[in-house]
């Protein structure tokens, strides 16, 4: 007799391959098509997708997760989080991390601690233990960075000192993803509060040993394998090579009983600064976002719309998600100025984080994977962060205007320090004492002209009154401080900022305080140049025109003139 029983289990397992292909169609088609609406009216593509999750799932339609396939798109999912935190690690280099400063990362550190704080001691005080606390805080600590990042930039806002801010904070969350998995997950291997110093240290030595194994690999080994990759004429096998060892390097975190995004960020860290990183990045970008935007659908099919209309449940979670936004929003500000950053900017950027991020998914279904969030919970965490992920447009609108607003109110805008050796007469002020503006400085003082700086950056100031040189710490969009520098007996105002919205306030402000002033503005893009134009400007350097007038001299220098025919 023959044996029917494996060509029965192979039709079974297909039927099951094609269901299941068949759901993660129907989640990415939903998900593409509300992605795409929610972006036409200024929402995240990813709430976009977390909605179609919700349509589609057993909420309300209950179109996919026949047979246990949902938990197969989950598991699929997670590589597009292992993707996420490759590209994230590919992202940050060293160059970067450096130019967002030691007061971005010292205000990303104090918010994430600060905030996961707060709520681990309110989760205590409803009853809830030690462990379950800091699940819920390292979940209410993240924000949106994908959310933020695409508004600040639509807003032209990334260059301001708000947007600058965030980014640093955005950017320290993103880095300290991996270390609050690593601590969600033996949270709930621990069991009991007395065991989690036990556990952080086991969790100490499995980080050290996992970062060392995978750091030697991808710092000194790897490179030398995508070099003789490269070296085969196939510019694929580099990337594909690099992908490799990346999702191998999570399965070898899975595998010592670590989270498997550890190793997958890990690798991306070690081939930041590698020449093969932006064209890792730029090929992979499509996979991560087919199976990230299959990971937030996922996360919505979780979401239960009945459960929320129950009685008083949309009450709750309206009033969970305010608290959350109103809370994170304070916390922010509060590690902004302990790190040193002015009023408005700590306002504006405190603002811009106040919601939860789409890395708050994957902490909590790490934490309902190990036991510490119960359904109750992760279902009200997972509707309230829906709502403040809606609220992300109306967050970053309101940053700039209320951070301004509050300065003005607390007298914390303007805050002249003594200047020295400026004659306020026929001086130039220049506003702004970032790089361009210093150079502009130095140039003018070999030229014997008298200037004064103005800056919101009271560290600025400092490194200016060390060289003996003029400054004033304040905000030059307001009228009062104009008097501070003598405007009305300037020879000429240069405006260095590199964000086009707090460039044209601050020329709209001198030209109404000085209406005959000679005004010379940097442009950063030829785009902002009618903005600035229009605002009062006299002359506008665009870096675009001088970059490329740069370019073609160093080319024609080293090559030498020659005839075209």
């Amino acid at each position: 007799m023959v044996d029917v029983m494996p060509a029965i289990d192979a039709a079974q397992a297909s039927e099951m391959t094609w269901s299941l292909m068949g759901d993660v169609v129907i989640l990415l088609g939903a998900a593409a098509f509300l992605g795409m609406v929610c972006e036409r009216i200024g929402l995240s593509a990813i709430v976009g997708a977390m909605l179609a999750g919700v349509l589609v799932g057993p909420g309300v339609f209950d179109v996919v997760g026949e047979g246990g396939s949902l938990a197969a798109i989950g598991t699929v999912a997670e590589v597009g989080v292992a993707l996420l935190l490759f590209t994230i690690g590919l992202e940050i280099t060293r160059s970067k991390l450096r130019a967002f400063g030691s007061m971005s990362a010292l205000a990303g550190c104090v918010q994430i601690v600060g905030t996961g704080g707060v709520c681990t001691v309110i989760a205590m005080m409803f009853g809830l233990t030690l462990p379950e606390g800091i699940a819920i805080g390292a979940i209410v600590a993240l924000s949106s960075t994908a959310a933020v990042a695409g508004l600040l930039a639509d807003r032209g806002e990334t260059e301001a000192p708000h947007g600058r801010l965030a980014m640093g904070i955005l950017i320290t969350q993103d880095v300290a993803l991996v270390p609050l998995v690593l601590l969600v997950t033996f949270m709930g291997d621990s069991g009991s509060d007395q065991n989690v110093k036990e556990v952080l240290e086991q969790a100490a030595w499995a980080i050290v040993m996992v970062v060392t194994v995978v750091l030697v690999a991808g710092l000194w080994i790897l490179p030398h394998i995508l070099k003789k990759t490269n070296t085969s004429g196939n510019h694929d096998l580099p990337v594909v090579m690099a992908v490799v060892a990346g999702l191998l390097a999570a399965y070898f975190c899975e595998e010592v009983g670590l989270s498997p995004a550890l190793g997958a960020f890990l690798t991306g860290l070690a081939l930041a600064d590698s020449p093969f990183a932006r064209q890792i990045r730029s090929d992979v970008a499509v996979l991560k976002a087919v199976f990230l935007t299959l990971f937030f659908a996922s996360i919505g099919t979780l979401a239960d719309p009945s459960w929320i209309a129950q009685g008083s449940h949309l009450w709750l979670v309206l009033g969970v998600a305010l608290a959350l936004v109103v809370g994170k929003a304070f916390l922010a500000m509060g590690a902004g100025l302990v790190a040193g950053a002015t009023l408005s900017a700590a306002v504006g950027a405190g603002l811009v984080v106040a919601e939860i991020g789409e890395f708050s998914f994957v902490l909590g279904a790490v934490g309902r994977d190990v036991g510490l969030l119960d359904s109750e919970t992760f279902q009200l965490l997972t509707s309230a962060s829906l709502f403040t992920l809606l609220a992300v447009p109306l967050l970053a609108a309101a940053a700039r205007p209320t951070g301004d607003a509050l300065a003005r109110l607390f007298g914390r805008a303007a805050t002249p320090v003594e200047a020295y050796g400026v004659k306020r007469e026929s001086h130039v002020v220049i506003v702004g004492g970032g790089p361009a503006g210093r150079v502009a400085l130095q140039v003018l003082i070999e030229h014997g002209i008298d200037a004064v700086v103005v800056d919101m950056n009271p560290r600025t100031a400092d490194v200016l009154k060390q060289m003996e040189l003029g400054a004033v710490v304040g905000d030059a969009t307001r009228r009062e401080l104009m008097k501070e520098v003598s405007l009305s007996s300037a020879a000429a105002v240069l405006v260095t900022l590199p964000d086009p919205v707090s460039a044209v306030r601050v020329i709209e402000n001198v030209r109404s305080c000085a209406p005959s002033i000679p005004i010379i503005a940097r442009g950063r893009y030829n785009r902002h140049s009618l903005l600035l134009k229009q605002a009062g400007a006299d002359v506008i350097v665009n870096e675009e025109d001088k970059v490329g007038d740069v370019l073609g001299r160093e080319v024609v220098d080293r090559l030498g003139s020659r005839p075209l025919f």
